[in-house]
């Protein structure tokens, strides 16, 4: 009898895992393993209206830029390689209907200036032409040149202080000055050929000091928004809460207005600055009755454009299944060090953000000569929230994960992020054995004894439907793949296909998924 009901129990588990996979319709692509001798890391991958793939790539160290080009059967067709000379820098790259084009920034030492150079080619002959477009000096912009030039960046998504409106008719450079009295931008304009519309000197009431940069944004009718945070003097008597305020300035020619948005009693330690499909300014962060480290919900503000004022602004605490996916019973807790990982606008309207706690720790190892410090990069929980229009949290699920790893860049660690019509689909390499958690939850276990490596891992997927609802399916088992895949820095190329990129020792290879 037992024997039975174990026999009918393990059939039915059977048909609910089918069912929920079958909610889960992807196809795979792979290229042919080709082969190199040197180091390259995925910048960017554009898609043309033929399909033909252009993948921008750069090796050893960013000694060399790389341009390939595939077509839609992942078949390599031509390429261009272009050296960067020492105190050159390359990044921005974009696809403009026949041309093909990035950005090189050169230090000039001797004239002590940063000159920025454009490159273009027709797409597809990758044969380029060469012109400055602008050049700045470092006395007066220094931090434009740490920001180009340092070698403490952590992420790929640095484009050199560059940004480009959605319809790519109009980019906007953001620099930085030295001014130590008061926070001073300069700003230059753009149309979609690199043609200078117009600069302005942007200059803030605020010592540099007190004014912390958020993000710069250009608008498809070429205006330039500023979103900063600022904090005043101390004073004697703390207040409760965020003793700051965020500031959102609009920009256009000859002329610079500003509106402040307050966080009340709550501290908020980011906001993430964006274009809704309805052309609204929304502003998006995670705030805390504690500290800026430590969060007890998502915030948000959504501003009118033209006038730049807050139209709505929300406060709300994360939703008790939050609590239960990342806690159990245990939940008088705060969530910590978050980073946002993406945020999209699904054809149902609302919001949806994906975020990671990622944070860095530092160990003191002794050995028998001294000892050395080690730095670990912690990629953990995963955070998906759905806002209305008006920025009030529908739903917030977590998803308990813990990757640890020695060095920023492991292609294994985190996940990266998709959205097909009103689903949001996450991209992660895991450990094969799941960690079932109570209340139907799940861990992508990690610990001492379960490291993530290419031997025990599988790259899976994570489909969230559009109440919050989320299904998981293996995509690969990494084991038998020759070049595990970067899940990290995926390519949405078009609504429903996604191009990973993978890597190991000499061979390099090429994923396509197609979402059905």
């Amino acid at each position: 009898m037992k024997k039975a009901i174990l026999f009918l129990f393990i059939i039915f588990c059977s048909k609910q895992i089918q069912s929920q996979e079958a909610l889960i319709n992807f196809k795979l692509h792979k290229s042919e393993v080709f082969k190199e001798k040197k180091e390259s890391v995925l910048k960017t991958i554009f898609k043309d209206n033929s399909n033909q793939l252009f993948i921008l790539r750069t090796f050893n160290n960013e000694k060399s830029l790389s341009i390939d080009i595939f077509d839609k059967d992942l078949k390599q067709i031509n390429s261009f390689e272009h050296k960067i000379e020492k105190r050159h820098r390359v990044a921005g790259g974009f696809l403009n209907d026949n041309i093909i084009g990035f950005i090189e920034y050169y230090r000039n030492k001797k004239e002590k200036k940063i000159e920025a150079y454009l490159y273009t080619s027709i797409k597809d002959v990758l044969e380029f032409s060469k012109k400055k477009i602008f050049e700045v000096t470092t006395d007066r912009y220094p931090s434009f040149f740490e920001s180009l030039f340092s070698g403490a960046r952590l992420d790929r998504d640095f484009e050199g202080n560059i940004s480009f409106s959605k319809s790519g008719k109009y980019n906007v450079f953001n620099i930085d000055s030295s001014d130590k009295k008061t926070e001073h931008h300069s700003i230059l304009v753009f149309d979609e050929n690199f043609n200078k519309l117009w600069d302005e000197e942007f200059e803030l009431p605020y010592e540099d000091k007190r004014f912390k940069l958020q993000d710069v944004i250009v608008s498809d009718s070429g205006e330039v928004f500023v979103l900063g945070k600022f904090y005043p003097k101390k004073r004697k008597k703390k207040k409760k809460g965020g003793n700051y305020h965020y500031e959102l300035f609009k920009i256009t020619e000859n002329n610079v207005s500003s509106t402040k948005m307050l966080v009340e009693n709550h501290f908020v330690a980011t906001l993430e600055l964006d274009f809704t499909p309805e052309d609204k300014l929304s502003c998006i962060g995670f705030y805390s009755n504690r500290n800026e480290n430590r969060y007890k919900g998502v915030c948000s503000f959504v501003i009118d454009p033209e006038s730049i004022k807050v139209e709505s602004s929300n406060f709300s605490p994360f939703t008790e299944q939050f609590l239960t996916d990342k806690y159990g019973k245990s939940k008088d807790k705060e969530l910590r060090n978050i980073k946002f990982k993406n945020i999209s606008f699904p054809d149902d309207g609302g919001i949806i953000i994906t975020a990671e706690e990622f944070f860095i720790t530092t160990t003191y190892v002794h050995n028998n000569y001294g000892g050395y410090t080690k730095i670990s990069y912690n990629f953990d929980d995963i955070i998906t929230l759905k806002l209305n229009d008006e920025g009030k949290l529908l739903w917030a699920r977590n998803i308990n994960k813990a990757q640890t790893s020695g060095y920023f860049s492991d292609p294994l660690m985190s996940f990266g992020t998709a959205q097909y019509k009103n689903s949001e689909y996450l991209i992660l390499n895991a450990h094969k054995k799941m960690g079932e958690l109570s209340g139907g939850r799940i861990k992508f276990r990690e610990s001492f004894l379960w490291k993530a490596t290419k031997k025990n891992t599988n790259l899976y997927i994570v489909k969230f439907d559009e109440d919050g609802n989320y299904l998981y399916k293996t995509i690969l088992s990494n084991k038998e793949e020759e070049t595990p895949f970067n899940c990290r820095y995926i390519e949405q190329v078009s609504e429903n296909e996604l191009i990973l990129y993978g890597q190991r020792k000499k061979k390099r290879q090429f994923l396509k998924i197609t979402i059905n």
